[in-house]
This record gives C-alpha cells, structure tokens and sequence, in this order.
C-alpha cells in the first residue's frame, strides 16, 4: 500500500500539519510506502479540507487514487475566502471516506455533510511521539520558588478567536492576585500590538514570551517545566497542543470542557498515556486505509 499525505499549503504550523508529520513517522514503522507524489499513490488522505487547493483535489479524483478526507471542525468562510463550509461539504462528499477526529466533531458536522451516512467513515483519535512528550527528562526552572504549580503556560499556533486567549489572559491576572510567585509563559503568534504592549497586562504581572516553538523536543521541555496549561480553547476537536501536555504530565487549569476535550480527558483517565503512541494511531489509520481500498 503506497500512501500520500498531499499538501499545497505553505503553512508548516498548526493541528493538522503537526498530525501530518506524526502520522507519516507511524505509518513508516509500519512498513506503510509514504510517497510524495499523490498520483503515484493506491491512497490519498486530505489531513483537512483547507490544505489543498480545489484543483488538486479534482485531479485525485479524477485520477484512480482513493481519497479519504480527516475532519475535525468548520473551516470559517471568513477565514477562508468565503468558501470554508463549501469546500468542506463539497470534499467530503466527493471522498472515498471520512475520518473523524473525534466523535464530537462527527455529532456536530455528520448532519451537514452526509445526513444519510452514506458515506464510508470512522472515528480515529490522535497520537503523538510518547518518546519525546513525557514526564520525565531535561527542564527549564522558570519560577522563582522553583515549584512546578507556580508555572502556568499559554500556547497557540494560529490567532483563532476559539483559542481564547482573552481568556487566560483575565483568568491568569486573578492567578497573580492569589500568588506573588506565580510565571505565565506564553507560546504562539500574536499580533505586534499585542506583543509591544506586554500583552495588555497591566499590573506588573510575572510573564514572559517565549516566541513560536517549532521543534518538539523544545516543546516538551518546555511542558516539563510547566504545571498548568491554560485549557481555554473552545470547541477544539482534539487538539495537539491538549495531548501532548498531559501526555507530560502538565495540569489543565479550568479547561473548557467543549469540542472534543471531554473525550481526551476520558480516554486518558480510563486508557492511559499509552493508548495515544504514534503506534496505535497508524495501525488505525492503516486497517481503515485498507478496508477503504478493498471496498468496491
């Protein structure tokens, strides 16, 4: 089975790219072809709808690969063009398959594109490197007590408005009230603005920006060094960023319990850390790669 994961966008951060690059690693160790040329694969998977361009995606499908599209949440037409929920609708439905990122992403969007459940589909969790993204190894003291507790993080890769950073923000100035020793440490893109002007904080509270983080090693110790993640992002499917900090041992401080969180959090209590390897997420995508190409 030659797989490829086609690309056009030139965006190498965020959700989706970040599974892109895990799953490629899962699906070698399994002696899974990954190729780059997408019309020289058995099979096609579409990490999300806004990742490739329309014409790309017409190309596959009038090619003899097999296209299987993962879906995690509405790609907004004021984010994309106007054509957000259009591109989505119309991809799913032209698709061999679908693969759910969550089972609360196919509750909220299964209605819109395939009411009848026609469609061939399954719901795969992710998995990330366990190996890199652990409790123990390499951190960085950022506190002055050097307590763990006193360390909270804020991290985002995109400026999405469902990232709610306003949140954290008012969530970590009453943090600071309560404790003097208190570090916010904050990863991601934010405006100039917001930046130049200490991210609107006003009342000389401890905090510090780290910049974009790019490299998973650095991300993981960073998270070992971190003992609260600021959980405000809101109707997340199943966010990257989420898995990876319980995966090393970080806390959610008052996570917004939308979108798909709920059943991470279930299935790390009631599976543990060990059901999200890279492992366990390629063998599902394999056998469902397999059974979409033996379909008739």
């Amino acid at each position: 089975m030659k797989v490829a994961l086609p690309v056009d966008s030139k965006q190498t951060l965020g959700g989706g790219f970040t599974f892109q690059r895990n799953l490629a690693r899962g699906l070698k160790n399994l002696g899974v072809v990954v190729v780059d040329d997408p019309f020289q694969a058995d099979l096609a998977l579409i990490s999300g709808v806004t990742m490739i361009t329309k014409e790309t995606f017409r190309a596959l499908r009038d090619s003899n690969v097999k296209t299987v599209i993962r879906l995690d949440n509405v790609p907004r037409n004021s984010r994309n063009r106007g054509s957000g929920t259009s591109r989505l609708k119309n991809f799913s439905q032209q698709a061999d398959a679908i693969i759910w990122q969550s089972f609360w992403a196919k509750s909220y969007l299964q209605d819109f594109i395939d009411p009848e459940q026609k469609l061939k589909q399954s719901v795969i969790y992710n998995g990330i490197d366990l190996d890199v993204f652990k409790a123990t190894g390499d951190h960085i003291q950022y506190s002055k007590s050097g307590t763990l507790d006193d360390v909270y993080l804020y991290s985002r890769y995109s400026r999405d408005e469902t990232k709610m950073w306003e949140v954290a923000w008012y969530e970590y100035q009453l943090i600071q009230k309560r404790n003097k020793d208190a570090q916010l440490l904050i990863v991601g893109r934010f405006s100039d603005d917001v930046r130049n002007n200490n991210f609107d904080f006003f009342r000389g509270e401890n905090v510090r920006y780290l910049g974009v983080i790019d490299e998973p090693e650095q991300m993981s110790t960073l998270l070992r060094s971190c003992g609260w993640l600021m959980a405000t992002y809101f109707n997340d499917a199943f966010s990257n960023t989420y898995l990876e900090a319980l995966c090393s041992g970080v806390q959610f401080y008052r996570p917004n319990m939308s979108g798909g969180t709920p059943e991470m959090i279930n299935l790390y209590n009631v599976q543990g850390r060990e059901y999200f390897s890279l492992d366990r997420m390629a063998k599902d995508y394999a056998e469902f790669f397999e059974e979409v190409l033996n379909a008739r």
